[in-house]
């Protein structure tokens, strides 16, 4: 359930610090966007990180969390570059707001 969960959340993240890059934003929107919908991006992605890494820690405690909020952040990390590759418009779909 953690492994789940921590995917759940830490997916949106990374693909959202991902909207915020400008080299990024050229493959995904064709064109740069606004730097506060960037800041914005930015915003929402550390947050949910910083989310999924309390939920880790609070599931497993410090030592057995963190090797878990790694693992995962590691799988949605490549996700996010993977389909970044591969299909880029798809990116901004995994945040909840395009």
């Amino acid at each position: 359930m953690t492994w789940f969960v921590l995917i759940i959340i830490a997916l949106p993240g990374f693909a959202a610090l991902c909207l915020s890059m400008k080299k990024c934003q050229r493959h995904i929107f064709d064109a740069p966007i606004s730097d506060g919908r960037s800041r914005l991006y930015r915003a929402f992605g550390t947050v949910a990180l910083a989310a999924a890494l309390a939920w880790c820690i609070v599931e497993k405690n410090w030592s057995v969390g963190l090797v878990v909020f790694f693992g995962g952040a590691t799988i949605a990390a490549l996700a996010v570059i993977i389909t970044l590759a591969v299909q880029p418009k798809l990116v901004r779909f995994y945040c909840w707001f395009p």
